[in-house]
């Protein structure tokens, strides 16, 4: 009886040894891999970081795209403008909300372009802001000197990839500068 209690407790304890190896050989390997995606996660951000900055530079003025955040731009008629990702079911479409205002002494008739760009700074959609879009309902398309209008519309894409950046291309067309407006109006003024 003792010899078959000692064998039951060889056979276990070299049992227990073996299955207690292996975790500690599985335990390991998880460390080393854990390790390994550390690694490669921290390469992947730096090279994230890298190939944001080469598109940047390459295009000026280029923005990260985020969805439902107000970004502020340096342009003196864009306030800020916000994007948001719609999806049904499988399709994805884009939408802006921009906010514009005059803060100059006479009407201004901005013309703003919307163009997204992939991850590589390849133009994957474009809007042309409308006054048509615009919430007020107005039908001017100019800004008279202190109004604040936004705009709302989707973003057709031109390829059907997931854009990363935004760039927006504001011009104005028949804007008159203050001096200009002083010296037009001198002669009335001085009468």
């Amino acid at each position: 009886m003792s010899t078959l209690f000692l064998l039951t407790y060889l056979f276990t304890w070299f049992y227990v040894a073996r299955r207690s190896a292996e975790s500690e050989q599985a335990l390991l390997a998880l460390r080393v891999q854990e390790k390994t995606l550390d690694t490669l996660n921290s390469e992947l951000d730096t090279l994230k970081d890298q190939r944001d900055a080469l598109v940047q530079g390459r295009i000026p003025g280029l923005l990260p795209l985020t969805y439902d955040e107000t970004i502020s731009t340096d342009d003196e008629a864009v306030r800020n403008i916000i994007f948001t990702q719609v999806k049904n079911h499988t399709k994805r479409t884009y939408e802006y909300r921009l906010v514009m205002h005059n803060n100059t002494l006479s009407p201004i008739h901005p013309m703003v372009e919307i163009m997204l760009f992939n991850e590589v700074g390849i133009q994957v959609g474009l809007a042309r802001v409308e006054h048509a879009n615009a919430s007020t309902g107005t039908g001017s398309p100019a800004l008279e000197p202190g109004e604040v209008r936004s705009y709302t519309a989707s973003i057709d894409l031109i390829r059907n990839e997931t854009p990363r950046y935004f760039l927006l291309n504001v011009s104005e067309t028949n804007q008159a500068s203050a001096n200009k407006l002083r010296e037009d109006l001198s002669d009335v003024i001085s009468h």
